[in-house]
């Protein structure tokens, strides 16, 4: 089984994104997408550059073997000034259409469902989405993540504590494997994340030795964060799995399709 995660960055990276979705798909068994745009009612423009406004539906038309769950975080949303109140923006999952979905769910684990305040995105909510999968006898959970943004630093914070908590609570509520993953919004030494490790879950971003999840794109989409105030920062996308998973290979390719780079994990079904 093969499934990818990959912050979307709303599409603004787009034919690209397009062509690598395309590429993908034939042999993908699930994709966790972050940062999608869902103008669904289809009110305002769809703009040549910048983020796509309907990009819903945009993935929707490219993977038409796959049955689709949307999870709305913020309505009326817009990542480029120009295009703020115009579009839903949430988590997207498809999952390949033989692959019967035993259930799914959405949680938030910071702020909540439209708690933004102005352009205040230290108020914006995060959720998670997963969905599981009956495997022959065993049943496999699969969550889809976007952390808090803020503070830019990706440094702990008691939300971003009480955060990594949600996901564990949650997830130990469900039976069977679990795969965990998406765009965290945290640096691999923080607590935060060594509380994934602890719970028993294998941290693939540092087992297999990854040297960035952000890429080589990202330093020319975003040059000002080189010697910002942060400086540029290698990390934010994990992938955590439960013992039980057997991973039989995960890479995260420097594919120039967002901000982000997509993580790739195959794993036995058995």
């Amino acid at each position: 089984m093969k499934i990818i995660s990959l912050n979307t960055y709303g599409g603004h990276v787009f034919e690209p994104l397009m062509e690598f979705v395309e590429r993908m798909a034939p042999d993908t068994d699930v994709f966790c997408f972050q940062e999608v745009m869902n103008n669904a009612h289809g009110e305002f423009p769809q703009p040549e550059q910048g983020e796509r406004l309907n990009l819903l539906s945009e993935l929707r038309s490219r993977l038409p073997n796959f049955q689709e769950l949307f999870s709305v975080t913020q309505e009326k949303f817009g990542f480029d000034q120009n295009d703020l109140g115009s579009s839903d923006e949430g988590l997207a999952i498809f999952v390949k259409n033989e692959l019967p979905i035993a259930g799914s769910g959405n949680f938030f684990i910071a702020n909540g469902f439209n708690s933004l305040v102005g352009h205040d995105y230290e108020t914006l909510g995060a959720n998670a989405l997963y969905i599981r999968l009956k495997l022959g006898s065993s049943m496999l959970n699969i969550c889809n993540i976007h952390g808090v943004s803020e503070p830019a630093n990706k440094l702990d914070t008691p939300k971003r504590i009480a955060q990594s908590q949600k996901i564990l609570d949650m997830m130990s509520k469900l039976p069977g494997e679990s795969v965990v993953m998406g765009d965290f919004n945290l640096f691999p030494e923080t607590e935060s994340i060594k509380m994934f490790e602890r719970a028993g879950y294998r941290n693939l971003v540092v087992e297999y030795n990854i040297k960035t999840t952000r890429g080589s794109h990202m330093r020319k989409l975003h040059p000002q964060h080189e010697h910002g105030k942060y400086g540029f920062q290698e990390f934010a996308d994990y992938t955590f799995v439960s013992p039980g998973v057997h991973v039989q290979s995960f890479e995260v390719p420097d594919e120039p399709v967002s901000d982000h780079l997509p993580m790739i994990l195959e794993i036995d079904q058995k």
